[in-house]
């Protein structure tokens, strides 16, 4: 199949899956991904639940928060939105690892132009958060404290944001010069 009927497939998944209100369907359609996904599928479980952690933890807890001063708690709800949400982030890492999707993009000049842009931020981006470990790194003899990398991962936001936002700038203003955007 090429890439384009590849990400067709994945886009009618998202909707079926987004349609499924039962646990037990999307538990079948986790397992059916994880055993197509060959022998990739412990790094991909790994990452998908690495990814979603911070999120699922942060939406059980405020769950579970309002449905115990509500006496309302459904344990089958909670467990819908964290399938949901695990089988969703499965599919989009087996999707990107199993296609190039500016390949996939290509019948459409505005969509690979788009790509284009998206993939070029996203490796500047990654150049200045591999940097600043590096530089954090090598200015630390021993490892440092949760202080010291929380100030680190602040920095990091403050550069990443402005950057992100000075280039989006940039970009939407050679675009508009060149009449891409019909305003």
């Amino acid at each position: 199949m090429s890439d384009l009927h590849w990400l067709l497939l994945y886009l009618l998944a998202v909707v079926i899956v987004s349609l499924l209100h039962q646990p037990l369907w999307l538990a079948m359609g986790l397992f059916l991904v994880i055993l197509f996904c060959g022998p990739i599928r412990w790094r991909l479980l790994r990452k998908s639940l690495f990814s979603i952690l911070y999120f699922n933890t942060t939406v059980t807890l405020g769950y579970l928060v309002v449905a115990g001063m509500q006496n309302q708690f459904r344990a089958e709800y909670l467990l819908l939105i964290n399938c949901r949400v695990l089988l969703l982030v499965m599919l989009a890492f087996w999707l990107s690892a199993r296609i190039n999707i500016a390949n996939a993009l290509r019948f459409s000049s505005s969509l690979s132009f788009l790509t284009t842009l998206t993939v070029g931020q996203f490796r500047v981006l990654s150049r200045v958060v591999s940097d600043f470990r590096a530089a954090f790194k090598s200015r630390n003899l021993k490892r440092p404290g949760w202080r010291e990398r929380a100030h680190l991962a602040v920095a990091q936001t403050e550069v990443i944001m402005e950057k992100s936002q000075h280039a989006a700038t940039e970009i939407s203003q050679a675009m508009r010069s060149r009449g891409v955007f019909d305003d």
